[in-house]
């Protein structure tokens, strides 16, 4: 089937008829005094606002407060003045417009995204975290510096963590482009309750943040930087002749790349109980996956790109390991087996189509 385009006010009357839905003007009028954007009675209703913001026209940011209170005569028989118009875009009006859009987000989530097993008796919550960013105009450099350290690059970066199984934000933050992504990861694993699931990216990465994780009760999910040596215990240890052990004959270090040579296209490998970087962090379960000849090469492909293009140099080890990927968790294997640990993982793309979604209709990629 060929897919129709629809006009921009064919979408409008879409997303019109999704919130007349969800919110008659009554239920819009009591979340607007909940955020605080009403306190008294006004001319400007919550539903007039909506409209204005959503509605009436598709450059807002553009356009006049005279134009806009024209609008809103002609449209809803509002008669506003520029001042007072001005005075209701405040922070109470940009919470209520954010709850509003939270409440309809989370339920179109919760309603077409596919998990593919029950998965309500073992974990409570999915926390999917992710960040996007997209380029400002230069003039907003200071404010928001990028993170290619130019003087003169500007950067806008979205946090945002929900639920899974809810659709519910956890976390929504703009800052700057250059902001670390694992300072969140570290401000959120502090959140963490009881039985739920934790699924991260490689920004997040951070060995610290899994192991308070795990003391919480909960678990994670998570791709392995190539660059982290991975070890196991060995089961019988050398000593001198004094009795003390020698430090080297502990742990040996697992050969990835001979691991991936070994294995099939698709093919998955699990070892149990290793030992990570130099503190020797343990960590459950280590499950390698051995990517296809065409997926392998799409990589290598992309990170050539990135060297030309952004400067990256990866190291040749990084290179010869790209025909694989290398996951950790916690997750018990009566929980979720080798095979299905990766589709786990892979849910977290849906937060990528999130991110797409935005930048297309919004228009800021």
């Amino acid at each position: 089937m060929v897919g129709v385009s629809l006009s921009l006010q064919e979408e409008m009357d879409l997303i019109g008829k999704e919130l007349h839905h969800h919110f008659s003007p009554t239920q819009l009028e009591v979340l607007a005094r909940q955020t605080g954007f009403v306190q008294r009675k006004s001319k400007l209703t919550a539903q007039d606002f909506v409209s204005l913001c959503t509605f009436l026209d598709h450059d807002l940011s553009t356009q006049s407060l005279t134009s806009l209170c024209s609008q809103l005569d002609a449209a809803r028989k509002v008669s506003i003045s520029a001042e007072g118009l001005n005075q209701r875009f405040h922070k109470s009006g940009v919470t209520f417009l954010r709850t509003l859009f939270t409440s309809l987000f989370r339920e179109q989530l919760a309603s077409f995204l596919p998990i593919p097993w029950d998965l309500d008796c073992y974990f409570n919550r999915i926390r999917i975290l992710d960040a996007t960013v997209f380029q400002l105009p230069d003039a907003y450099a200071d404010r928001y510096p990028g993170s290619g350290g130019s003087a003169h690059t500007a950067e806008m970066k979205i946090q945002l963590e929900y639920d899974l199984k809810t659709g519910e934000f956890l976390l929504v933050d703009v800052g700057s482009g250059s902001t670390s992504d694992g300072l969140y990861g570290a401000k959120l694993a502090k959140t963490v309750e009881k039985h739920d699931l934790c699924i991260r990216d490689l920004g997040y990465f951070c060995l610290e943040d899994f192991e308070q994780i795990e003391q919480r009760s909960a678990y994670y999910i998570s791709r392995l930087k190539i660059n982290v040596r991975v070890f196991q215990k060995n089961e019988q240890v050398e000593r001198f002749k004094n009795g003390k052990v020698k430090k080297d004959s502990v742990y040996t270090e697992i050969d990835l790349e001979a691991i991936m040579n070994q294995l099939k296209s698709g093919e998955v490998m699990e070892i149990y109980e290793v030992y990570l970087g130099r503190e020797k962090k343990l960590v459950p379960r280590l499950l390698i996956y051995k990517l296809t000849q065409e997926q392998t090469e799409e990589r290598l492909a992309i990170r050539a790109k990135n060297e030309k293009k952004k400067g990256i140099t990866y190291k040749e080890r990084t290179k010869r390991l790209s025909g694989i990927n290398v996951y950790i968790t916690n997750i018990p294997k009566e929980y979720v087996d080798k095979e299905h640990i990766y589709p786990l993982y892979s849910l977290r793309w849906q937060i990528e189509i999130l991110f797409k979604t935005w930048k297309s209709f919004f228009h800021i990629d």
